[in-house]
């Protein structure tokens, strides 16, 4: 079952918003300003642009800088919360992991705007893999994909992360490759134990 939530930003929207736009913001305010100004002949409402607008673009640039890694935290923990769900699994007994690639940067600030996720279940008999996953920080939303594909641990020769993609070699050549910003240790580290398990 497909699903999707809102992202907490902990901040106003349009702040945030003015944050992720901010060149946009900032040209807007500056021909909007000199329009009223030069143009218009309404001095007082071209300053407050003028002078508001910067202030906007400022305080949205660093509610962004302040708050993105929590946000996208937060959006990881929702889409885990919905993949418990939709499998019905209990999660103490089957661990969930989430990995991240980024898209879509902004200029002067280090997060992204959106991230592509891959959610791996691993089970006691196979990885289950939502890859239909994203997260949206500039919209304030996740969304999770319906679709899933069950990777039994006989079918799996090895796991690795090499060049900023973790990679499943199936021992009949059908691989897979998912992209990750970081090294998921934790996620590698479990899969090894359920294939020790399982080829127990």
């Amino acid at each position: 079952m497909a699903d999707k939530g809102t992202i907490d930003v902990g901040t106003f929207t349009p702040v945030w918003t003015a944050g992720w736009q901010w060149p946009w913001a900032l040209l807007l305010a500056l021909l909007l300003g000199g329009n009223f100004v030069l143009a218009a002949d309404r001095v007082y409402l071209g300053a407050a642009i003028l002078i508001g607008g910067p202030a906007l673009v400022i305080a949205g640039v660093r509610a962004v800088k302040r708050g993105a890694a929590d946000a996208l935290a937060d959006a990881e923990a929702q889409i885990r919360r919905a993949t418990v769900a939709s499998l019905d699994i209990d999660p103490d007994r089957t661990p969930v992991y989430t990995v991240t690639a980024a898209g879509g940067s902004v200029v002067g600030i280090d997060a992204a705007k959106r991230y592509d996720v891959t959610v791996v279940t691993v089970g006691e008999s196979a990885l289950t893999v939502h890859s239909d996953v994203e997260a949206n920080l500039l919209n304030t939303s996740w969304t999770l994909g319906a679709d899933t594909e069950e990777i039994p641990y006989d079918r799996i020769r090895d796991v690795d992360y090499v060049d900023g993609v973790v990679n499943v070699r199936c021992t009949d050549g059908d691989d897979r490759s998912y992209p990750a910003d970081r090294r998921p240790d934790e996620l590698l580290s479990s899969i090894g134990r359920r294939q020790s398990s399982a080829s127990e």
